[in-house]
């Protein structure tokens, strides 16, 4: 009996299966080295690690509310080296947000974020002002080894028009407010992460804020700055936020969103119960990485 044979007709267009998923996908991106693992391991069940081990790319998950329903924070740890292009490209294809981490010890790892964002705007050029973006300084605990200043990466982030933080894996410090604020750029939801250990959302009956509780902001100083940008592409001012929380982290981002039609954009392409989900790791690529070069933020 004859078996039927697949349908091979060229002129059928294929029909890839749709993305069902209610997960939210977070893409955190750097340079090796600056503290990307760590940050997502505090943030998903506290742990710090002293040794460095390369990563690849890793996958975690926590349980959030998003729109009083409960969802998932996919969180993608994401390789440090170069030597998967298309596996970063798909990641940053299939985000929502995105955390772009640099070292405040190395200048390098600031400038190397450039290239990361453009890609990110080329990406998702049709939904640019809607993609939320936080520039995230690591390692403050190492202040006494600083060579990027607070002014230089809240100009950058100014300048990129997305959110700025610093943080510590080591000390636990911002941490969580890192992902709260990035959470809170996205203007189509709202986050709680007021969620017990098996799923079930919290009341909120005076407890502790949360990011989506107006609360939340009645523990800030808020101030409106101006900070203008210096590149003829971009002329005029950006107004941001400057937050500061009682627990003495720093936030700046833009008052509104801010489209980047201005600037030019290459052709786009179409494109959690803390269970870690994949792990692979390859030879750390930049041990012999060079001094740090002067850092063009433009």
């Amino acid at each position: 009996m004859a078996l039927d044979k697949p349908n091979k007709d060229p002129n059928t267009p294929f029909r890839a299966m749709p993305d069902q998923s209610t997960d939210y996908r977070i893409v955190v991106l750097g340079s090796a080295g600056v503290g990307k693992t760590n940050c997502v391991l505090r943030f998903v069940n506290g742990q710090f690690r002293e040794n460095y081990i390369p990563t690849v790319e890793d996958t975690y998950r926590q349980v959030v509310s998003c729109n009083k329903q409960i969802t998932t924070l996919q969180i993608t740890d994401t390789t440090g080296t170069h030597q998967f292009p298309a596996m970063q490209r798909l990641s940053i294809q299939k985000g929502h947000a995105f955390m772009l981490l640099y070292s405040i010890t190395s200048k390098q790892t600031l400038e190397e974020l450039k290239p990361i964002y453009d890609q990110i705007r080329e990406i998702k050029a049709d939904q640019q002002s809607d993609t939320p973006i936080l520039l995230m300084g690591c390692k403050s605990d190492e202040a006494a080894c600083r060579e990027v200043t607070e002014n230089l990466g809240k100009q950058l982030a100014s300048y990129w028009s997305c959110a700025w933080i610093e943080t510590s894996a080591k000390t636990n410090s911002n941490i969580r407010e890192a992902f709260q604020e990035l959470l809170k750029l996205d203007k189509k939801r709202q986050f709680n992460f007021n969620v017990d250990q098996d799923g079930h959302l919290l009341e909120e009956n005076g407890g502790t804020p949360t990011p989506s509780s107006p609360a939340l902001h009645g523990n800030k100083r808020i101030t409106t700055t101006n900070s203008s940008s210096s590149a003829t592409t971009n002329s005029g001012s950006n107004q941001n936020i400057t937050e500061t929380t009682t627990a003495g982290a720093v936030i700046t981002r833009p008052t509104t969103p801010v489209l980047h039609g201005n600037k030019t954009n290459r052709p786009s392409t179409t494109s959690s119960l803390n269970t870690k989900k994949s792990s692979r790791t390859s030879p750390d690529t930049s041990s012999n990485r060079g001094s740090a070069r002067k850092c063009l933020i433009m």
